[in-house]
């Protein structure tokens, strides 16, 4: 009798053995998926934020004569060929321009970034949208007024079914990557047509797989360029099956110009000292600024930004950033005695005449882009404008030694500020913003070119508090230094 229930006992503790590892098994199951799905999530987001690095590293790192036309800031045209396509890797379709909505979407073209293909956790490989405007291959200036031409939008995106916003009208989108995931219901990636188009990556906000697409506001759609609305996934419907697997990660417009317009400033300074050292290395003064009255500074309209006029105005102490090649003089005729391209004003140290003008040749992506109407420029320190003419700063420690320049970039237009007509671009008050943290003048900076300015050569730096976005740099002998505006 005993032994019979020893072995009942016996058989009752395996199969509670049993029993337990099953139920074990299955909890380990549920955390394995759980964490080999966290991992695939993170495996995305990874190669999303490298291939962010590479697209801005590469726009910002453009050389200033690398043709055709020349624009730092501007993305490679999306990828239009397919895997196993001799042009597959390359910029556009065939090597054709993007002008058009439908090819400025596409996979990200690595071997013209000299990359190796980044994929998602699914294997496909990613994607980019880009704005009009910042594309490459065109004829516009870019700077810090370049915008979408008529009819084509900045882009949106947001994220958790659209309640969470990626970005907003004062700092818009302007390059969206995209990571498609696997195919959902409905969508086909086996013929050419077929993976040529985005709609078979790519989703629509909707509430079920397969269902409509939902109107306004929450109208995103992620293979639409057109409409430039894109929706950050998962978007799950109410048994927890995606309906929109997308991930995507944006480039925002200050993250593309704030740095660029720094790089800009940065050669302008480079430019302006060897205009001082070469040119007039007797005295060693920099050029004057250009008239603030010269309309040839305030170019407008499509095109690449003409070489005629904007040149340093010997009476003027005050007023518009020269256009580089006003200061370079490469191409122009006839060579006047101020170019650097005089043969006159090459150093010694340079070999040839040749590769004197290949230097100078790499400003001219500067006034190509028109970013003479992007800084104001002062001196203290030519022939009519001498020292002891006080540059006096305000807003912040006073450096030691005496300023004998002052530059100050002016960002994105701010509300109110109208960058348009040539009228406007005469106007300091359209790019220079009032400086509220100091009280005793808050225009000090905008009035500036006035007959008779609130406070005669002196220049405030934006404090935290200030809503403006310039930047102010400052020159003591030779050396250029940034007064930048800190973070709140």
């Amino acid at each position: 009798m005993f032994s019979h229930l020893r072995q009942r006992g016996a058989i009752a503790l395996v199969l509670l053995m049993v029993v337990g590892l099953g139920i074990a098994g299955a909890i380990l199951a549920g955390f394995s998926h759980h964490a080999l799905e966290l991992y695939r999530e993170q495996q995305t987001q990874n190669v999303l934020l490298e291939a962010k690095q590479i697209l801005l590293l590469a726009a910002l790192t453009k050389r200033g004569n690398i043709g055709p036309w020349r624009r730092p800031g501007e993305f490679l045209c999306p990828d239009g060929n397919l895997p196993g396509e001799a042009e597959y890797g390359h910029s556009g379709f065939n090597a054709a321009a993007c002008a058009g909505a439908a090819a400025r979407i596409g996979r990200i073209p690595w071997a013209d970034y000299l990359s190796a293909e980044l994929r998602d956790s699914s294997g496909e490989p990613l994607w980019m949208a880009v704005v009009d405007g910042f594309q490459e291959r065109r004829n516009i200036p870019l700077n810090n007024d370049t915008a979408p031409s008529a009819g084509n939008p900045w882009f949106y995106a947001a994220a958790n079914n659209g309640a969470q916003a990626l970005s907003d009208a004062a700092d818009p989108v302007i390059v969206v990557i995209m990571a498609p995931g696997a195919a959902l219901s409905g969508q086909n990636r086996s013929t050419a047509a077929q993976q040529r188009n985005p709609n078979n990556y790519f989703e629509c906000n909707r509430l079920t797989v397969g269902g409509a697409c939902l109107g306004a506001p929450n109208n995103y759609a992620n293979y639409d360029a057109t409409q430039g609305r894109f929706l950050n996934g998962p978007r799950l419907d109410t048994n927890a099956n995606p309906t929109l697997n997308d991930r995507i990660i944006t480039i925002r417009r200050s993250e593309l110009l704030v740095p660029l317009e720094r790089r800009a400033a940065k050669e302008y300074q480079q430019l302006l000292n060897l205009w001082a050292a070469q040119v007039a290395p007797a005295l060693g003064h920099l050029p004057n600024p250009a008239s603030p009255s010269d309309i040839t500074c305030a170019d407008v309209g499509a095109g690449i930004g003409n070489s005629n006029g904007c040149a340093p105005a010997p009476l003027v102490c005050r007023g518009h950033m020269p256009k580089s090649i006003a200061l370079t003089g490469v191409s122009l005729l006839p060579v006047l005695p101020e170019y650097l391209v005089n043969p006159a004003n090459r150093p010694a140290s340079m070999p040839s005449q040749a590769a004197w003008q290949n230097v100078l040749l790499e400003y001219d992506w500067l006034f190509l882009n028109r970013w003479e109407q992007m800084f104001f420029y002062v001196v203290a320190n030519t022939a009519n404008c001498p020292a002891p003419l006080a540059l006096t700063l305000r807003n912040m420690s006073l450096p030691a030694g005496s300023v004998n320049a002052v530059m100050m970039g002016v960002g994105v237009a701010q509300t109110g500020q109208v960058r348009v007509l040539a009228a406007d671009k005469v106007l300091l008050n359209n790019y220079l913003d009032p400086v509220s943290s100091y009280a005793l003048a808050p225009d000090i900076n905008r009035r500036a070119w006035d007959a008779v300015p609130p406070l005669v050569d002196q220049y405030a730096k934006l404090a935290p508090s200030d809503t403006g976005n310039d930047s102010l740099y400052y020159r003591i002998g030779t050396q250029w230094a940034p007064a930048l505006k800190e973070r709140p």
